[in-house]
């Protein structure tokens, strides 16, 4: 069996009320249409990063800072 966490979160009774109807609507348990939201944001998060991170890379190519290498030269880096 997995080992699992616990996550208490506060709310008032109106928004428990308004998300588990919400829920309820859907067809989805609170506990899954969190964890469902809470993953797609960070993966939201994740893809942003790796899009910030290529950009900054194409704006050092550009300007000088890095080069380009061919694909055999960096097959050779990776192995040695």
């Amino acid at each position: 069996m997995r080992e699992k966490s616990r996550l208490t979160v506060d709310m008032t009774t109106d928004e428990h009320m308004y998300l588990k109807m919400a829920c309820a609507k859907i067809g989805v348990s609170m506990k899954d249409f969190l964890l469902q939201l809470a993953f797609e944001k960070i993966e939201d998060m994740e893809d942003e990063w790796l899009a910030n991170k290529a950009t900054q890379a194409l704006e050092n190519i550009r300007s000088g800072k890095e080069k380009l290498i061919s694909w055999e030269e960096a097959k050779k880096r990776l192995s040695a």
